[in-house]
């Protein structure tokens, strides 16, 4: 038996390297045959973040500038093969500018599949926070806020929400800033509704804030604890002419924890110079892994940052060099987002290269835990991709299957802004999509052959319509099948896979009515 267990293991390894393709960070060539997409679409275009949907489908969020200088909204939706949805808005992109000028920087898919996307518009009298909602077909939905949007001014200056997460139940936590009456930058967290009701129970009417003394200040991520704490990141000034690093921690009321820092507040500069951070992401123990920049002293070049706080505040010592990464010896590195795979292991975007206007490049970087550079990815834990021989640099990150997602800008050779989005091969299959509704989903046998019968076994928490659908490891849907209203309970579905299906890798997914989604992971071989 253990002769056969190894001989089975041994036949898989083979077979995953024969399909599996190139190494972990490689451009995944059936994105587009390049494993990029370039659109030019104005004369200015940034994709500020992307998103995953469970089919594998693309969404990425940000804003595009024409002739007129006024900057508008661009949602955009890519197939699996790297080609704009038809279904989804206008020929695979939704546009819109409810006042003079405005941006999107965030975007989230709900379980149901619509998508929520936050970011900032003005008439240049009132610049409010912009929150707004559309349908899977990306078309706004009308039973959010006022006809799908959510404009929220709060006093008489600026407002911009950066970042954006849900509560498990349904509250959208909004991060950003808002402008005091002393025209400086309050770093601020603020709570609406599921259907985007400004929550007056949290903070003080909808807002907690972190208190400042200078101008300069701002949260750029947010993210919630498995306790139901907050953690919010991003700058704060202190008097001097540089930023210090900023992580506060709130209570799900929206009062600062005292536990956390010193007074709910981490208030942290590194070298006497500008140090940033732009991502945050939570461990499964909710340590707070962190990204940005830091500028050094004896090069003034901004270096990318990586650091690990605990549950308390405080670094994480045996992470780096006693809490912290610090990147890159050229002049202009930076750390746009992140992302953690499900074995620990830390991905970061962003970019590296000469300071703007002139060259630099995506950058793709894989830590280890404790860390340390993951030399089993790209050249010593970094990948770097160029698109015109400009500057270029990656401000979003998605996991889907096995493929990590970029998406940002590039300078094009008329030295204008253009989006772009890349697909990169992983040796790290991530779930596709949520499980709220299923106890368990497992598909055997596995592996499997063509034209063989498998047993989807799976349990339902509550009645309700289901279809399964399998999808290929490129994302590419196979078949659908649709099983009508089934109870609660334990279920068994025999499944004929189709005799010309080709080998490699496949998930099964499970879609209920009530936003029941799982999937299961299938190999075939011939």
């Amino acid at each position: 038996m253990k002769n056969t267990l190894t001989i089975v293991i041994a036949l898989l390894l083979a077979f995953c390297g024969s399909v599996c393709g190139q190494p972990a960070g490689t451009l995944d060539l059936t994105f587009n045959t390049t494993g990029k997409v370039v659109y030019d679409k104005d004369l200015t275009d940034v994709y500020w973040d992307v998103k995953v949907q469970t089919d594998g489908k693309i969404v990425a969020v940000g804003s595009s500038m024409g002739s007129s200088y006024m900057p508008y909204i661009e949602v955009s939706r890519l197939l699996t093969d790297g080609s704009f949805d038809p279904g989804f808005g206008t020929n695979g992109h939704f546009n819109m500018n409810p006042k003079s000028e405005s941006g999107a920087y965030k975007c989230l898919i709900r379980d149901n599949g619509k998508i929520l996307v936050c970011g900032y518009s003005t008439d240049y009298t009132q610049y409010g926070m912009l929150i707004f909602q559309l349908n899977e077909n990306g078309v706004l939905d009308s039973t959010f806020g006022d006809h799908g949007v959510v404009y929220q001014v709060i006093g008489s200056g600026e407002n911009i929400a950066y970042a954006m997460t849900l509560q498990k139940d349904g509250k959208i936590l909004v991060a950003g800033y808002t402008q005091n009456i002393d025209f400086k930058n309050v770093p601020v967290i603020i709570r609406f509704s599921e259907t985007g009701i400004l929550d007056a129970t949290f903070g003080i009417g909808g807002i907690a804030e972190v208190p400042v003394t200078e101008s300069d200040n701002d949260f750029s991520a947010v993210s919630i604890q498995s306790d139901g704490k907050i953690l919010a990141a991003g700058h704060i000034s202190n008097g001097m002419s540089w930023y210090s690093l900023l992580i506060a921690r709130f209570d799900s009321t929206g009062s600062l924890d005292a536990g956390y820092g010193t007074g709910g507040i981490v208030n942290l500069n590194l070298n006497n110079v500008d140090d940033e951070f732009y991502d945050l992401q939570l461990t499964g123990n909710d340590d707070a892994v962190l990204t940005g920049f830091t500028v050094s002293q004896a090069d003034l070049f901004y270096h990318l940052l990586v650091m690990k706080f605990d549950n308390a505040g405080q670094p994480v010592t045996g992470f780096g060099d006693n809490g912290k990464v610090i990147f890159g010896d050229v002049p202009y590195t930076f750390g746009d987002a992140m992302a953690i795979q499900p074995n620990g292991k830390i991905l970061v975007s962003g970019c590296t290269g000469d300071l703007m206007p002139a060259n630099n490049d995506w950058a793709l970087w894989r830590f280890n835990q404790d860390g340390s550079a993951d030399n089993s990815f790209g050249t010593n834990g970094l990948v770097t991709t160029d698109f015109f021989g400009n500057a270029d640099e990656a401000l979003g990150i998605a996991l889907y299957a096995d493929k990590i997602i970029l998406a940002g800008k590039t300078r094009n050779a008329d030295n204008m802004l253009d989006f772009a989005v890349a697909r990169y091969t992983n040796d790290v299959d991530v779930a596709v999509g949520q499980i709220p509704g299923l106890q368990k989903f497992s598909v055997s046998p596995n592996p499997v052959k063509h034209g063989e019968t498998v047993n989807l076994v799976y349990e339902l928490k509550q009645d309700e319509s289901i279809s399964i659908g399998l999808i290929s490891n490129t994302g590419i849907s196979v078949m659908e099948i649709s099983l009508g209203k089934q109870v609660a309970g334990n279920h068994s579905e025999q499944i004929l896979l189709p005799s010309d299906l080709a080998a490699g890798v496949y998930y099964f997914r499970v879609t209920g009515s009530t936003s029941t989604t799982g999937s299961a992971k299938m190999v075939v071989t011939d």
